[in-house]
């Protein structure tokens, strides 16, 4: 387990550099992964810089253990013909390379759509900035490269839309611009929050049914008669004894509550989504198909069941639901107040402060012909106002 969480941490191990030309340093680069841990197990290897075109291909550059994506620097679009230019090694036991595709390439000043785009993604920004910062543009991002890249200063940063996701080791190697190893220290939601328990009881039809004829077989007045007027009594027999048949006909289900679990999971999504493992599993390509197909509409199907049933809640004004959808999509954990210490004389303190304008004031016979400092008020009406009472 602890070999397979080297190489799949929750968010990517990063090293990142600019490099000033990858042509004349790919050998170097091959010793360093063949040679160092660090470089071995490293997620993404970002270097930048590359000076790479058209004319060299993949195979030249390529490293043993990792997928290449290139982004070479385009000189219709840039305004430049030399320099620039990025390239991304992925770790293949990070991620299979079949799952790595480039979903957009931009080529703009518009960084701030990379945020809009993709709210929901886990992004990441590297690159040497030289005089320039993202801290007013992207101010959601948080920057984690603290030691010098170049000389004494720090001119290559990674941005990141995760606090406290990464921290820097000192530089790697000794070249104009130095590499940087960003070790993750990000904690998914679901590792750092407990795991809660829910109780509930599911009524089927055939459940129902079979509830109903338990309480028609019942004789009431059997249960009722030992108690006779006693309405306390007689409540609490009633109530135990349709709890004990609920408890026959229909079992009390406890299920874990994860943090990171969405409302809008059914048990039907739940059902694809082990039906698509076990095709995968299986190595059924086209079992798994399907299953993806089935669990694309049924998701569709699930988030806008959920989106009507919290509209539904706003037209009807009930607000404690809606807040209580609002904290499960915020991820807004409630917090207990714990009772403050006191007794019953500690209690009438405060009833007599609060009630203080609602309650006549009581005026001793010892004191009433003693004239006031202060003049007091006279007491409002109280036949239509309400005294707050706090009991212990």
């Amino acid at each position: 387990m602890e070999k397979r969480w080297r190489y799949k941490p929750s968010i990517p191990s990063v090293v990142m550099g600019n490099l000033n030309s990858l042509a004349n340093k790919t050998e170097e680069l091959a010793a360093l992964v063949q040679n160092q841990r660090l470089y071995r197990e490293c997620s993404l290897l970002c270097l930048t810089e590359t000076w790479l075109t058209g004319n060299i291909p993949n195979p030249n550059v390529d490293t043993a253990g990792f997928a290449t994506v290139r982004a070479d620097r385009v000189a219709r679009l840039s305004g430049k013909s030399k320099g620039g230019g990025l390239v991304l090694f992925v770790n293949i036991r990070w991620c299979n390379p079949g799952h790595v595709t480039v979903k957009e390439r931009i080529c703009c000043q518009d960084i701030e759509l990379l945020a809009t785009q993709h709210p929901d993604a886990f992004i990441a920004i590297s690159g040497d900035f030289n005089h320039i910062t993202l801290d007013s543009v992207l101010t959601a991002f948080h920057q984690y490269v603290d030691c010098p890249t170049r000389k004494n200063t720090t001119i290559d940063f990674l941005y990141t839309n995760a606090k406290d996701a990464y921290t820097a080791t000192p530089p790697l190697g000794k070249s104009d611009h130095n590499l940087v190893y960003l070790q993750p220290q990000y904690k998914p939601q679901v590792r750092t929050q407990p795991i809660t328990t829910r109780s509930f009881r599911k009524l089927s039809p055939g459940a129902e049914a079979a509830l109903r004829n338990c309480f028609e077989s019942t004789e009431w007045s059997v249960l009722q008669e030992p108690y006779w007027e006693d309405i306390e009594g007689i409540t609490h027999c009633m109530t135990d004894y349709m709890n004990f048949c609920m408890d026959l006909v229909v079992p009390v289900k406890t299920v874990r509550c994860f943090a990171n679990k969405q409302p809008w999971i059914t048990s039907g999504v739940k059902g694809l989504l082990n039906k698509k493992k076990r095709a995968f599993k299986d190595n059924n390509q086209e079992e798994l198909r399907s299953a993806q197909r089935e669990l694309k509409v049924h998701l569709r199907e699930a988030k806008e069941s959920y989106m009507r049933e919290v509209e539904q809640k706003l037209r009807e004004n009930n607000m404690r639901e809606v807040l209580s959808v609002m904290k499960t999509i915020t991820g807004y954990m409630q917090w207990t107040d714990s009772a403050t210490d006191g007794d019953v004389e500690r209690a009438n303190e405060f009833n007599t402060f609060y009630n203080r304008f609602d309650c006549p004031v009581q005026v001793s016979a010892a004191s009433a012909d003693t004239p006031s400092t202060l003049p007091l008020a006279s007491a409002p009406d109280t036949s239509a106002s309400a005294c707050l009472d706090i009991t212990v």
